[in-house]
């Protein structure tokens, strides 16, 4: 037994070295296809484009760039402490004790990271990032110091805001079979992000249990009723409220405010399971073994060791998601989920500006105040 422990830690370590190496191989090719980028660019521009089209690799480029890449991730390995090594936490061992000189040097605390092998690659990958991503995307600064004409039109009409239907319905919006003033819509939307986020906490909060491993992982059936609900949380999680939206107005009615709390829900059961999971997964497992030793039940152990160590976080969690569904809920309307935005895009397509303005500081009002309320609450709690 004493000999397969080494080994089996000696295995661990060298599988973590090749992640490392394979981490920083990413990396370099990453760095490799940028700098190919910004060359096929360059060459687009130049008049021996006429003659030579597009930047292409011959044969034996691509070998040449797959080899190269890895040879430069080996050259990090072997010179310094490289970034895959720095992301996977690998620690090396010192060949000798650091001197008293070094010490008083400060060298024992180690370099600063931008003076670091991994440091320098981070910055250099994150600028190459912003690069790419400012020329893919055809960033112009012009057009935000330069407004189009329509624009300032725009701002003309909005403000000052006309504020005549706060509290009284609109007789055009009436014709549509919505006989709602601002307010009325306002109160709606609001109704409709607290609805969403009491079903979708109530319905979270027995998923997140069996999503935690502290308390599922103990047998087979256990760990496949785990992986289940964690591969619900993120399939359902990374389908955005918009899309939802889309789902239950078809199934529902285009505009009903039921297809709006039900795309609220959904997303809501998602996201809060996830994060009331691995609030789970944190918690201090002394109490959770107090009453295992005890002879308690699973049930027993939820109850008396993990429920008093996250009901503040969970609450907080709550209040928080409730801030970010009373914020959805203002523009799901755009696809048929009801509420203020109903409202919001009448008044946008009809051209009716200064309506518009009235309805948008409505919302700017009622978010700020809610995102006020829900934080000191959350101070309070935890």
């Amino acid at each position: 037994m004493a000999r397969i422990l080494p080994a089996k830690v000696e295995r661990g370590r060298f599988r973590r070295r090749l992640i490392a190496l394979f981490l920083d191989w990413m990396s370099w090719g990453y760095v490799a296809y940028g700098v190919m980028y910004f060359l096929n660019d360059y060459w687009w521009r130049i008049p021996l484009e006429r003659f030579y089209s597009t930047l292409t690799l011959p044969p034996w480029g691509w070998p040449a760039a797959v080899l190269g890449t890895l040879a430069m991730a080996v050259v990090c390995e072997l010179t310094g402490y490289s970034l895959g090594e720095r992301a996977l936490k690998l620690e090396r061992k010192r060949e000798r004790p650091l001197t008293k000189e070094e010490l008083l040097r400060g060298r024992a605390a180690g370099k600063p990271f931008w003076r670091t092998q991994w440091g320098i690659m981070a910055v250099l990958l994150l600028a190459l990032t912003v690069a790419l991503g400012w020329h893919i995307v055809k960033i112009d600064p012009e057009a935000l110091i330069h407004p189009s004409p329509r624009a300032r039109e725009m701002l003309s009409e909005i403000f000052p805001p006309d504020f005549r239907h706060f509290r009284v319905p609109d007789p055009a919006f009436e014709l549509r079979g919505l006989p709602y003033s601002i307010l009325d819509l306002m109160v709606l939307t609001i109704f409709m992000a607290l609805l969403a986020t009491v079903l979708g906490a109530a319905v979270a909060l027995p998923l997140s249990f069996l999503g935690a491993r502290n308390i599922m992982g103990f047998s087979p059936a256990g760990w496949l009723v785990y992986g289940a609900v964690r591969g619900f949380f993120n399939i359902f999680r990374s389908i955005e409220t918009m899309l939802w939206a889309v789902v239950f107005a078809i199934w529902i009615r285009w505009g009903s405010p039921l297809a709006g709390i039900m795309a609220l829900t959904v997303h809501t059961i998602a996201a809060l399971g996830k994060l009331y999971s691995e609030q789970v997964e944190g918690i201090d497992p002394g109490p959770v073994e107090a009453v295992v030793a005890a002879g308690g039940s699973r049930a027993e152990v939820i109850r008396y060791a993990v429920l008093p160590q996250v009901i503040p976080s969970f609450w907080a969690f709550t209040l928080y998601r409730w801030d970010i569904n009373v914020r959805m809920s203002t523009v799901i309307a755009l696809v048929g989920g009801g509420g203020i935005g109903d409202m919001l895009f009448y008044y946008k397509n009809e051209g009716k500006w200064a309506l518009l303005g009235a309805v948008v500081i409505t919302i700017v009002a009622v978010v700020w105040a809610m995102d006020y309320l829900s934080g000191r609450l959350r101070e309070r709690i935890t």
